[in-house]
């Protein structure tokens, strides 16, 4: 387990009983070894959260480039239980919660950008790649944290915004289901108002969400706020987990995972998290 690791040089500092702990503006431009706007990265990250619908592995996120070259897709598993995992990273073994699952998931990169939109707002976004989909070959979904500056250039968390279907859904901080701020309270739920957010992605289509919803384990529910999520293997990434949006090329094509990290940093780009 690496968890511990987490809280090194740059999370440390701002663990807090109350939650919702003020940065500097300076972490959003110093580079702590990781990369430029790290430990502004590491202030939020939240804690995935993977289901496995009908009792199948989902498609797990995995690196979207090995070695400087893009990680090639497969074609999507069209919603069938069975093929969910085809071509993708295995989540891990997967352990009944009554004989003390869930289990942390095998570790997987989560690529962050960082965009000043605004004298008085920072927008952080970590993004995960999939090798597919249930409508098509490579997905990128992604959770952006939106930072509120102050007069004194002290930062604090005010929205959660979670990646659905090629927009968001914008949730207030305060409104965020489970929050925690370390290890200490990382098992626990329903904390409001602290330091990261627990999300929930979809199976299927990887819509993401801060709430967890298993009624429904078919891949086109009517209503798309219902796709199946839930909490069979959860991670909180470290600080080796946490890389550079930079890593993903600008000039890759994706297919229509067309929201790949840099995308959200190029204002020339639909997907610019400034104008979202």
């Amino acid at each position: 387990m690496k968890f511990a690791s987490v809280f090194g040089a740059s999370a440390a500092l701002i663990g807090s009983a109350l939650g919702n702990t003020a940065i500097p503006g300076s972490w959003f431009q110093d580079d702590d070894g990781f990369g430029k706007g790290h430990k502004a990265a590491m202030a939020g990250v939240p804690m995935f959260h993977f289901g496995r619908p009908h009792g199948y592995k989902p498609c797990y996120p995995e690196s979207g480039q090995v070695n400087g070259q893009q990680t090639d897709g497969n074609d999507s598993d069209l919603g069938v239980w069975a093929n969910l995992n085809k071509g993708c990273a295995d989540p891990g073994p997967w352990l009944n919660p009554k004989k003390g699952g869930p289990l942390q998931g095998n570790p997987f990169p989560v690529y962050y950008t960082i965009n000043q939109c605004g004298e008085h707002e920072f927008r952080v976004t970590y993004s995960i790649y999939f090798k597919h989909d249930s409508g098509h070959k490579s997905d990128w979904e992604g959770v952006t944290m939106v930072w509120q500056g102050d007069n004194n250039n002290n930062w604090t968390r005010r929205q959660l915004w979670v990646g659905q279907h090629g927009g968001w859904d914008k949730i207030n901080w305060g409104d965020v289901q489970n929050t925690f701020n370390d290890k200490t309270d990382q098992s626990t739920d329903a904390g409001k108002d602290k330091d990261h957010a627990k999300v929930f992605v979809g199976a299927f289509y990887h819509a993401i969400f801060h709430t967890r919803k298993t009624s429904i384990d078919t891949a086109d529910p009517i209503d798309k706020q219902a796709e199946f999520r839930s909490n069979d293997w959860f991670i909180w990434p470290w600080d080796s987990l946490v890389q550079p949006g930079s890593l993903i090329k600008y000039e890759w094509a994706w297919g229509q995972a067309d929201s790949p990290p840099l995308a959200l940093s190029t204002p020339a780009n639909g997907h610019y998290i400034c104008n979202a």
